[in-house]
């Protein structure tokens, strides 16, 4: 009896998410073109996470306002907007717009798990983490 109750319960989160993957299938079939990037900053240390059909218009946009791309991968309208309505969940506040957000390394970090494309600033934060070694004395 238990045995077909948990098998019940798990039906819905299971087709949940069988609809989910087939609709990104579907989404990434009909927009070849489609990608999610991270673009960088420097001179505030601002990220600019976005999603767009042409990259190379949104490389000019982006460039105009000195921002440089770091990465991009295929991706969905819909992978970006869950990406932004995430950060806002856990507290990460956006600055100049809804996609722009300080590079720091809490939001990095997030980033990271999250599966965001972010190139060399994922090494970058990586090489700035330092060691705590355990010393007995202090």
């Amino acid at each position: 009896m238990q045995f077909e109750q948990i098998e019940q319960a798990l039906q819905a989160p299971v087709m949940d998410a069988v609809i989910a993957l087939s609709e990104r299938v579907q989404t990434l079939e009909n927009n070849p073109e489609g990608r999610i990037y991270t673009a960088y900053r420097a001179i505030d240390q601002t990220l600019s996470l976005g999603y767009s059909n042409n990259i190379n218009a949104v490389i000019d946009q982006l460039c105009e306002r000195d921002f440089v791309l770091i990465a991009s991968r295929r991706g969905t309208r819909r992978e970006q907007r869950l990406l932004l309505l995430t950060l806002k969940e856990i507290g990460i506040a956006s600055s100049y717009n809804e996609n722009c957000f300080s590079a720091s390394p809490n939001t990095m970090n997030h980033l990271k798990h999250l599966g965001w494309p972010l190139g060399n600033l994922k090494q970058s934060t990586q090489s700035n983490k330092t060691r705590k070694r355990f010393n007995p004395e202090h």
